[in-house]
């Protein structure tokens, strides 16, 4: 029985000398790993794009609220947290909050620095937090 060739390719189903447009298994296996290397990599960038700001903030949120000294005046601090862009919201009761702004409209930031006032209007702690 006779095979008929088309175009590069055996009519045998099984055949190792199959190609498809013209390339060998081994060079499709090449294309293919570097296109699906290419849109992983595409993703990962997406999701650090996504993520790296609220990171970010975070962490800058923390080394704030860690240069803040006590005994410092309350003014200062406003002062610091303003020029940064942070909100600065009286909790009453000798507290201040220090919140990051939202980054998004969906997600409301919880994310801040918890004043403690003394009457004198100077800062007498400063703490970090996740859930304000």
């Amino acid at each position: 029985m006779r095979t008929l060739k088309i175009s590069g390719m055996d009519s045998t189903p099984n055949s190792s000398s199959a190609q498809l447009f013209g390339l060998t298994d081994a060079k499709r296996r090449s294309i293919r790993r570097w296109v699906f290397g290419g849109m992983t990599l595409l993703m990962l960038m997406g999701v650090g794009i996504g993520f790296v700001p609220y990171y970010a903030a975070s962490r800058e949120m923390q080394r704030f609220c860690a240069s803040l000294a006590a005994g410092s005046p309350l003014a200062d601090a406003q002062a610091q947290a303003a020029a940064r862009g942070y909100d600065v919201v009286p909790d009453g009761e000798g507290r201040m909050l220090l919140k990051l702004p939202q980054l998004a409209p969906q997600v409301p930031s919880k994310r801040g620095c918890e004043l403690r006032v003394g009457p004198t209007g100077m800062v007498v702690s400063s703490a970090y937090s996740d859930s304000l």
